[in-house]
């Protein structure tokens, strides 16, 4: 599976939830905001490992790779969270009920994150899952 393809599926599936006003309820929006942690944090640590594997970049280790990941999902949480207040602002979208649920939203994404991280830290520690050997990056390789 490509590493683009979970974020990919979060996107559609917010689309969906647009379209049905699936977000007033409040499991849905949560559950959305946790995977679309763990879904931004694969796909960026797929992007590291495939740069790593080209040799566009030296591997910056493990410890250096979860806190760079995860500091780029934070970031990309408060861009959804931005996205949202804009929605909100400009199309009349109800995405941000209150300022609780943004706080909320927030903490679900990066605890998202900090949830693929540790699979990785606990993968790569037990010799599971290489950076520059990654199984996904080889794949791309040999696609083209």
């Amino acid at each position: 599976m490509k590493y683009y393809v979970p974020l990919a599926i979060v996107i559609a599936l917010h689309a969906v939830f647009l379209l049905l006003d699936a977000y007033s309820i409040t499991h849905l929006d949560s559950a959305m905001h946790l995977g679309g942690g763990v879904a931004l944090a694969l796909c960026l640590y797929g992007m590291l490992a495939c740069a790593v594997g080209k040799g566009w970049c030296p591997d910056p280790g493990l410890p250096l790779s979860l806190i760079l990941v995860v500091a780029l999902v934070a970031t990309g949480a408060v861009c959804w969270e931005f996205y949202e207040w804009l929605s909100d602002y400009y199309l009349g979208t109800r995405l941000q009920p209150s300022v609780v649920d943004t706080i909320k939203d927030l903490g679900l994404g990066l605890l998202g994150g900090m949830l693929y991280a540790l699979y990785i830290g606990i993968a790569r520690r037990t010799g599971k899952q290489g950076m520059a050997e990654s199984s996904k990056c080889r794949a791309l390789r040999a696609e083209g």
